[in-house]
């Protein structure tokens, strides 16, 4: 249990340091919104999430993106996971007019429970990309801790997911996201999680504040 109770501390931490560094930089707001649909197609070692997301900009405002995915997990025990992801982002550009841009990954997930608190770790190498012949490679490590209220259907969390420059720039942290919600089961196949993202670029004075909306629908 003390274990557990340290991994919270620690991301609380580093999310108190994140909201006290934000009076020194330009900011801004925007609502996500993401849909997702979770098979699994070839009996229960295997899980699939295709979703569709809308981001906003400009305090909420401006659309900022629409990006389609798709994600497929092999789950080897209840604790570790290996998978692979790919996004496709239609990104609106000053003019109002919109760009592809494209993205995959492979992934793991470490996760572990004691009693009503959990831990996760996931780990994803990435690719971004508009033309194949310009990479942009980068590593994204989130770490999560959640805890579920006996007696209800909440499980409160917590979050901090640093992205890790890898090639062009190499060894360098490029923006860190910090989040605080809680999911809610509706029912055994649905849930949702709301939750406040908040997205600090390291080597750029901007902060985003983000009120994210997740629905899954799984079966």
């Amino acid at each position: 249990m003390k274990k557990w109770i340290v991994i919270c501390l620690c991301v609380l931490f580093a999310c108190a340091r994140a909201v006290q560094a934000s009076g020194r930089k330009k900011q801004d707001a925007g609502l996500w919104v993401f849909a997702g649909v979770s098979p699994k197609p070839f009996g229960g070692k295997w899980q699939m999430l295709y979703g569709l997301e809308y981001r906003s900009k400009a305090h909420f405002r401006e659309t900022s993106l629409w990006c389609v995915s798709v994600n497929m997990n092999y789950i080897f025990n209840p604790f570790i996971q290996i998978g692979t992801g790919y996004e496709f982002f239609m990104n609106r550009e000053a003019d109002g007019s919109f760009s592809p841009e494209y993205r995959y990954y492979p992934e793991a997930v470490f996760s572990c429970r004691q009693g009503a608190f959990s831990a996760s770790l996931r780990s994803r190498i990435m690719n971004t990309f508009t033309r194949t012949d310009d990479p942009h490679w980068e590593g994204r490590n989130r770490l999560k801790a959640s805890y579920a209220i006996r007696g209800t259907r909440l499980k409160p969390f917590v979050a901090v997911e640093p992205y890790h420059e890898i090639y062009p720039v190499k060894h360098r942290f490029r923006k860190i996201r910090y989040f605080a919600g809680c999911s809610i089961a509706l029912d055994s196949r649905q849930k949702f999680d709301l939750y406040y993202l908040r997205e600090d670029y390291l080597h750029d004075p901007f902060l985003s504040n983000v009120i994210q909306i997740e629905y899954n629908f799984s079966f």
